[in-house]
């Protein structure tokens, strides 16, 4: 009798388990929704306000990030086995195209691979997007832009075609001093211009070329020496190469037009070189170089003075030295880059610059530049060589598809125009 108990345990498991094989098999249950779950379209820019905080991002702020990304991919497939959502049948694809799928390791086009190498005459573009990528106008493609129209041309005095996806229009407030303002008032006022990037002869080159100008308006009321305004003019032009990863860089030639109390105009020579890491981020260099000279000879009162003085001298634009490091941010399209170096005359350098996409078409952009003046005896008076330059603009794409894909485009201009940051001067005696 004491096995008795035992042995109807026994009966009533191997029972159990027998009906438990013969009933059908439950549905999944589906997971419960993260309250807080947002879908991000990484094709369109974010919101101002998520903008600015992906700049002080924390460690628990990405893990959250990744923690609901793996929750949605988690629910996604709840709803596949369910059956709720039926699985995408890709053979229909070569089916249509009434070609056979290339399979993996099939070399579809010889040759080295160069960035941003494609077919200029197809692209391929999200339906409902405004153009395809060397028109970016729905007017000028046909159909839903799978394949290209006829682009914008231009036809005096000669016919050629213009791409307009790499153009950027920008308008914003500077402020900045140098050897030019004589050791007493700043410079404030404002500036404006364009800046261009297209292919170099073809796209299958990999080379990029640009042009771009920059106009200032700043002492709209005179300073304390002079009731002069100050107007000034810049033109960068060169030629450039824009990687995934490897060896990036490029050249450009700066002129100034620079009208105060005095009449300059000047020169110079700037480039970079940089390597750019498959993960994320950029190391390299950069330089300005000039030997050119403007000489000054001109009137001005000094406070407090009742007959006026007379500034006389030599300048030329300070060659200027820097590594830096670039690196893109969280909000698709924006980077960010640092600077730090030295000049020819022995004075530091430290620089940062900002693009980060606000809309669709609008983006701000923001940068610094402070040249350290050295001390000690026999050294100049740092009030008057200390050199510095804050600027901040709104940049607007009007052809691109949104701010943030122009920041990705292998064609976009490598340089900013030269600005009284990049283009600055010294007296030489």
């Amino acid at each position: 009798m004491r096995v008795f108990p035992c042995i109807l345990a026994l009966l009533t498991a191997v029972c159990g388990g027998v009906v438990a094989d013969l009933a059908p098999a439950a549905e999944p249950r589906e997971p419960a929704k993260l309250p807080h779950t947002v879908t991000e379209d990484f094709n369109r820019p974010p919101s101002p306000a998520r903008a600015i905080r992906s700049l002080f991002s924390t460690d628990q702020d990405r893990v959250f990030a990744a923690r609901q990304r793996v929750a949605r991919a988690s629910y996604v497939a709840s709803k596949i086995q369910a059956g709720d959502i039926q699985p995408v049948d890709y053979s229909v694809l070569s089916e249509s195209a009434g070609e056979p799928m290339p399979m993996e390791g099939e070399i579809i086009m010889e040759g080295p691979a160069i960035a941003g190498i494609h077919d200029p005459m197809t692209y391929h573009t999200v339906p409902g997007s405004p153009g395809c990528s060397s028109c970016q106008g729905g007017s000028q493609c046909g159909g839903d832009c799978g394949t290209c129209g006829t682009c914008p041309t231009i036809c005096f005095p000669l016919c050629f075609s213009l791409p307009l996806e790499n153009l950027s229009v920008r308008a914003g407030v500077e402020g900045f001093k140098g050897p030019m303002n004589a050791g007493m008032d700043g410079s404030f006022g404002f500036l404006y211009g364009v800046n261009w990037g297209a292919p170099l002869v073809s796209r299958s080159t990999g080379l990029g070329v640009q042009l771009g100008v920059n106009g200032s308006n700043a002492n709209l009321h005179g300073a304390s020496f002079t009731d002069d305004h100050r107007d000034q003019f810049f033109l960068t032009a060169g030629v450039f190469r824009r990687v995934d990863w490897g060896w990036q860089g490029g050249i450009v030639y700066d002129h100034m037009n620079d009208h105060w109390y005095y009449d300059i105009d000047a020169s110079q020579i700037r480039g970079e070189l940089s390597w750019k890491f498959q993960c994320q981020g950029e190391f390299g260099f950069w330089f300005t170089a000039s030997d050119q000279t403007s000489d000054i000879d001109e009137q001005i009162t000094l406070p407090g003075a009742s007959v006026p003085s007379t500034a006389s001298g030599s300048f030329q634009p300070n060659n200027m030295f820097a590594f830096f490091y670039r690196t893109p941010l969280e909000v698709c399209g924006g980077e960010m880059r640092f600077s730090g170096g030295w000049t020819d005359t022995e004075m530091g350098l430290i620089g940062a610059d900002l693009n980060v996409p606000i809309t669709k078409c609008l983006a701000v952009e923001s940068n610094f530049l402070y040249l350290i003046p050295r001390g000690g005896e026999g050294s100049d008076d740092p009030c008057v060589c200390e050199t510095w330059n804050v600027g901040i603009n709104l940049v607007w794409y009007p052809r691109a598809c949104s701010s943030a894909s122009a920041g990705k485009n292998y064609y976009r201009p490598l340089f900013n125009v030269a600005n009284n940051g990049t283009f600055s001067m010294y007296p030489t005696n």
